[in-house]
Formats: structure tokens, sequence, C-alpha cells
């Protein structure tokens, strides 16, 4: 926490720290005090009727706990206990100090519910709780009150002079709405009597581990977290969450074997920074952080996140309570839902010609450089996939060139709705004119990995150039991992692309690897790129990488005429991206009669 220092209130000998509930920053802030205070006693905004169960509930933590009564109309109220609910916070801490710990606050039946648009507590993690408080106050005329409040205010009041005048120093831990009100009222002479609602049943019981995962107010992940450097440092959150995407992109890697590139980390914190901030929040929420791994990786990644997330390893009830099955809204009164499409093998492969051999005696030896080739049905697909890429370009630059103009003759290429709407007042139609055609690609680059370190360089060692076997086939030069790194079958050897480059029309490309006029460039890449420039036919080059190409080779472009159009990976669909970057290469044409065996 950059600002670090405790806050608190101060009525005479009473300390008030001043929370919201369910939240981490806000528990953090209570042990803060504590610490710097060091009280003799610990009250907190809980109802006094529970007081016996609420202490045996945060005695329990780490481990999750529900205490568990009823209403006059036999509605069930939970009192949901976790490590990061300051109220229980608090009592946690005088327990284990050895303090009395008292909840102080009236029982009250059938309390509306309140839903108070607050700044979002990481604030705290930045501005301290005291700037993160005097912001609240500005707001705190717009929150709703009702009778139930007043009287719980006074009845807060009045337990708190009684154990002022017991105790040496009183830390008392309440909600921001009531704390200034309840430490104005300390200082009356008289308090009204106020009945206490009754209670026939109060019962502490825990949670089944799938309602853990659902019903927290923070995220299992969060509350391991905080749990795990309670009493060392406050835990950012943000640093978290960017702990926990990278922890559950290693099993996404694990399970799905698919690569996890940068480019995804870095879309998926600039998604989620937008949609925290679209909902008024600086961090994302557990459902905003799911959909944001949905969006920009794919739903299997989404299920690692909420698996990792929700997980809680301190759920263990050595007490053997009673395990509730409790939904969201049994404790929040809302909830929205999120499903998980992942991929998977299907189970009837087995069933198919598709089958695993005994792959122990299988070697890859092709008689000469030439005499290996590519798997045909692999070839439609990468073939198809750059006539996308050549139109994607093409498409960039019509809409880099389109201008919007005032209505005159004719509607051009349809209304733009959003200029039109934006020069309302001068009663005019805008509409909207593409330029000319700037050309059309005739090469096309798409960078996978480059060469940051050495050991993307030893990776994809093998470096080749193909020639289109006939008029519908592109040249082909590319770096990939080399042919005896996975053999998969008889003479085929399964390869992952580190980069590649495609130009039309085939059979004219040259060995590029070995051409004297690319020894200047940095890393393949840019010897792909390069070549792509000598090679292209056409004016436009499509190149798609994690970064755009240096400044030295647009100039090289521009001196033949020529223009690099780039597209940023990210913007592709990773799960085709994934298809595409793996390819079979086989050891001559006679292998393609099996090869549908071992691919697959």
């Amino acid at each position: 926490m950059e600002n670090s220092e405790p806050y608190y209130l101060v009525q005479g000998n009473v300390y008030g720290v001043p929370i919201t509930h369910y939240n981490m920053e806000m528990s953090a802030a209570v042990r803060l005090a504590f610490q710097a205070i060091k009280p003799a006693c610990v009250a907190v905004e809980f109802a006094e009727t529970m007081e016996l169960q609420l202490l045996h509930a945060a005695s329990r933590l780490p481990d999750i706990s529900v205490v568990r009564s009823y209403t006059q109309n036999d509605l069930p109220v939970y009192y949901l206990c976790e490590p990061c609910e300051p109220c229980f916070e608090g009592l946690r801490s005088a327990l284990e100090a050895g303090i009395p710990a008292k909840c102080i606050d009236l029982d009250v039946d059938s309390y509306p519910e309140f839903r108070d648009s607050l700044p979002d507590p990481y604030a705290i993690q930045r501005i301290g709780l005291k700037a993160y408080y005097e912001a609240f106050e500005k707001l705190s005329h717009t929150f709703l009150s009702c009778r139930a409040d007043i009287d719980r205010e006074m009845y807060m009041a009045k337990r708190l002079k009684e154990l002022s005048l017991t105790y040496d120093s009183v830390l008392f831990v309440g909600g921001m709405t009531h704390i200034k009100r309840i430490f104005s009222l300390i200082n009356r002479s008289q308090f009204p009597v106020l009945p206490h609602a009754k209670r026939n049943v109060i019962e502490v019981c825990t949670l089944t581990e799938k309602s853990c995962r659902e019903v927290c107010g923070e995220c299992g992940w969060m509350l391991e977290q905080y749990e795990r450097v309670r009493d060392t440092k406050i835990p950012d959150r943000q640093m978290l969450l960017y702990q926990l995407l990278k922890e559950a992109s290693q099993s996404y890697k694990a399970t799905t074997g698919n690569p996890f590139p940068h480019y995804h980390m870095r879309n998926l914190l600039k998604f989620m920074r937008n949609y925290a901030l679209a909902t008024n929040r600086l961090m994302p929420d557990l459902f905003q952080l799911i959909s944001s791994a949905k969006c920009c990786v794919d739903h299997n990644y989404a299920y690692e996140v909420w698996e990792l997330a929700t997980g809680y390893v301190h759920l263990r009830n050595i007490d053997q309570l009673e395990p509730l099955e409790l939904s969201i809204e049994d404790i929040w009164k809302g909830s929205k839902i999120i499903r998980f499409h992942k991929q998977m093998k299907n189970p009837k492969s087995l069933f198919s010609p598709h089958r695993q051999k005994n792959r122990s005696k299988v070697q890859f030896s092709p008689p000469s450089p030439f005499g290996i080739c590519s798997y045909p049905p692999e070839d439609i697909i990468i073939e198809k996939y750059g006539e996308f890429l050549k139109k994607k370009g093409t498409q960039i630059l019509n809409e880099e060139s389109a201008r919007t103009v005032p209505f005159s003759t004719t509607i051009e290429d349809g209304i733009d709705a959003r200029e039109t709407i934006r020069h309302w007042h001068e009663k005019k139609l805008y509409v909207k004119t593409k330029g000319k055609p700037p050309g059309s690609v005739g090469s096309v680059v798409m960078i996978f990995d480059e060469e940051q370190d050495d050991s993307v360089g030893k990776k994809y060692s093998w470096c080749t150039t193909w020639i289109g076997e006939h008029s519908q086939e592109s040249d082909m030069a590319f770096y990939a991992t080399t042919l005896t790194d996975k053999v998969v079958g008889p003479g085929i050897s399964r390869c992952e692309y580190g980069g590649f480059m495609m130009s039309y029309p085939p059979r004219r490309l040259f060995d590029v690897w070995s051409d004297p006029d690319y020894t200047d460039c940095r890393t393949k890449a840019e010897v792909l790129l390069k070549a792509a420039i000598d090679y292209s036919m056409q004016t436009l080059i499509s190149y798609v990488a994690h970064r755009p190409p240096r400044s030295a080779f647009k100039s090289y472009a521009a001196r033949f005429g020529k223009k690099i159009v780039y597209i940023p990976i990210g913007q592709l669909s990773s799960v085709t991206l994934n298809k595409l970057r793996v390819f079979h290469v086989l050891d001559g044409h006679d292998t393609r009669r099996i090869a549908d065996e071992y691919i697959f």
C-alpha cells in the first residue's frame, strides 16, 4: 500500500475505523489500525444477540463459516464469515491478542436492502483510507437510510459509551455511513431502551466447496493471498490479479497444449481495465475478470481463471459443522450467469482410424532436403488464411482512406450516423465515401514468436524455403521447430511455426536464408519481411506480428513504391492461430498415402 498509514476517527478513548463490508482493502485497514492502536477492547457492527456464534465463526478463520438465524417470518438470515470481512477481521485480531471482543449492533428484523454506489475500495491502496473516507463523505448525502438505521446508531452509541467507561481504549469497526453519527451520539446523557429482534435459532455452519466458489464476498484467490501476507504486508489487488492470470495461463498451456503468447495478456489487461472503468470501477470484479478471459483468449482459459480464482484451500471443516449448499441469491440477492463451452476431445475418436500407434521405432529420415513435402489439407487451410490476410490488409487501408462529407447529390457509400448526429445542429446529412483502392496485397508475413532472447532462436532453429507445387499454392519461407523434435509417424514430423512469409505468384522464391542481401537483418522476422517486400508483385504487404516493424523497413518498402500494412496479431482469433501454427512435414510424397492415419 503506497499510503500505509493507519487511519481512524477518535472520540475520547474510542477509535473508529470506517469500513464497507466484504473487501480486502478494508480488512487490511482494520488490521493496520489494530496493530497501531493496540486497544484493550474491540467492538464491531454486528448484532449483539449473535455475539457468541459470531465469535465462534471468527475463531475458525481462515476456514469459512456461516452464522444462520431466522426472522419472525421464518426467513433465513446469513452472516458470512471470511478473512476479508473487516468486522470479522476485528473480532479475529482481538481473539488472537487475547482481549475482549464485542458485537454491539441492534438486532433488527426485515432490514431493507440498500445498494449504495461507493467508490472502488482499491483506491485505498493508492490514496489511503483517510482520503477515501473524505471522498465518501462528499457523497454521503446521496445514500438512503431508514428508521432502523437511527435505532441501530443510537444503540451502538450507547454500547460504545459503556465500553469506553470500562476499558482504556476501544477500537470500533463500523460502517462508513453510520460511524460519524454514532460518534456524535456517544456523549448523550440518556439513551432510549431499544429491544432486539427475537431469534429462536442461531447456529454456526460451514459451506460446501461448490457454494464457497460462488458466494464469498471476495473470491477464494483473494482470500488466500490476503491470508498469506496478512501479518507482513498489505496486498495489492492489481498485482494479485496479474499473478492470477499468469498462473491460469500456465494451467491453460498444460491442459490444452496451446501457447499463451504475451499479446493475450496485453489484450486481456486492456480489456479488463476498460470493462471496469465502464462500470465506474478501478479493478474488475470476478464476473468481469472471467468475461474478459473468454473474450480475449477462449473458453478454456476462462475456465482455468475461474477454477483458480474461486478455489480455497483453507475450507477444511475440522470441527465437523453442518455444510450448507447456498447460492448467490441466498446471500447477495442477485446473480449473473456465465457459461463455459470448453473445447474437448471427442469421446468417439477412440473408434476412428486415427489411433495412437507405437512410435518407439518411428524415425524421420528424408533422403535429401528436396525429398520433404507438406500435408495437402494443411496447405489448403494456410492458403485460405493467407487470402483472408490479403483482404484484411486491403480493408484496413480502405478504412484509413475513407472520409466523411456533407450530403450533396448522392449518399456515396452510406450515411455516417455518428457524424450526422454530431452535426445535428447544422441540419445536414453526412455520408461516407471511400477513397481509391490502394492496391492489392502481394505478400503476407505472419510472426508468431520474435527473437527476443536466445531461447526463441534455439527453439525455431529450422529455416527453409518451400516452392509452391502448383499455381494455387504460394511460395513460402519460414522458421520453425526442427524436423526431429516430434516425430508422430513413419516419415511424419509435427512442427510449429515461429513465423512464415507467403508470396504470390508461386515458383519465384530463392532461398531467403542464404541470400547475402538479408545479412543486415537483426532477426529471422526481419529476413521474412524484407524478402516479402522484394518478392511482392503488388504494392501492399500484410505484416502480422506482436509489434509493428521498424521504421527502416517502411522506408525500404517506400523506395520501391510499396507499403507495409501492420495487423496486430492480438486482433486475430486465438483459436484459429493455435490451429494454424502447427503443421506436419512428410519425408516424401509416398508418405501422403498414410499421413491421415497419424495426423489428427
